[in-house]
């Protein structure tokens, strides 16, 4: 079954991210990820939190995403990111589909 990952981005600065994204998106795709959405100012229904952006990712599996956020390549940019501000990391397993049960 297919990994998630969601995240919530509350920063005060975002002058991080021009060395973080690309340097991310390479990792997220080496391990086979990819964005389902990724945007600012998400409208948020239920809670007392406001994030300034949010993004949705998909992994094949979730070993590939838990690999991906645990590569030593990604802890710089995790420190690098988080010089912004700080953030709400959750990684997830999908829904059972037919293809698993096989």
């Amino acid at each position: 079954m297919k990994g998630y990952m969601f995240g919530l981005l509350y920063m005060d600065s975002w002058e991080w991210y021009e060395e973080y994204f690309p340097a991310t998106a390479k990792l997220i795709n080496e391990h086979g990820g990819t964005y389902l959405a990724s945007g600012i100012k998400p409208n948020v229904r239920e809670g007392d939190q406001n994030p300034n952006a949010y993004v949705l990712l998909e992994f094949p599996d979730l070993e590939s995403a838990e690999k991906w956020y645990e590569d030593p390549r990604y802890k710089p940019l995790v420190d690098l990111r988080n010089s912004g501000g700080r953030s709400d990391i959750y990684i997830f397993p999908g829904m059972p589909t037919e293809d698993d049960q096989a």
